[in-house]
């Protein structure tokens, strides 16, 4: 109940702030929403307003289903991780709300202003994402450097080159062996 009336009220909020996005929703008042998460249902109706409110849905006309790549990309690549989702239901409402969610744009200075001035927040804002950039970049790094650790240092991986090579050769193996048998056949029937 709590974290439902939280993602109820996070959502409209990021509605609010973002121009049009609540009325691209309002076409679809009385639609029915489901966050299927792994751990619980948040069903939601699309108000009049265009806003979400909490029900209580039998069968939605829309479910979203985070995928454990759009869980694992979501703090780096924000809204575009939303596109890892799995969405089924209502082609005309899941395009609205792809439209929408695209859309949303958190304005966290706004947010920060009145509780700790515009100069602040603005600070704020800026260390915060020169932050989330920095450790973005520290994990690609990472991820980046761990796989030439296991391809180049430790072996535990082949480099493409040679999984290409190896491949090019297990098709030619299997030419010369096919050739090998049509002619073995030839042989066997006194063709050749």
């Amino acid at each position: 109940m709590i974290a439902e009336s939280l993602v109820e009220r996070s959502l409209n909020h990021l509605l609010r702030q973002t121009p049009g996005a609540a009325a691209a929703l309002a076409r679809h008042a009385g639609a029915s929403v489901r966050f299927d998460l792994a751990i619980s249902r948040l069903d939601y109706r699309i108000a009049d307003d265009g806003c979400f409110s909490e029900a209580v849905i039998e069968t939605p006309d829309a479910v979203i289903r985070p995928t454990a790549a759009l869980l694992a990309r979501l703090p780096f690549f924000g809204r575009d991780a939303l596109r890892l989702a799995d969405y089924s239901g209502d082609p005309a409402l899941l395009a609205t709300l792809d439209r929408v969610f695209k859309q949303l744009d958190w304005d966290v200075e706004a947010d920060l202003a009145p509780l700790v001035g515009d100069v602040a927040a603005h600070r704020l804002h800026a260390a915060g994402r020169d932050t989330l950039a920095g450790i973005a970049q520290v994990f690609s790094a990472l991820g980046r450097n761990a796989g030439e650790y296991m391809v180049e240092e430790a072996e535990l991986m082949a480099r493409r080159v040679d999984v290409a090579r190896f491949n090019h050769e297990v098709d030619t193996l299997a030419d010369d062996v096919a050739r090998l048998e049509a002619r073995l056949r030839r042989l066997e029937t006194g063709e050749a």
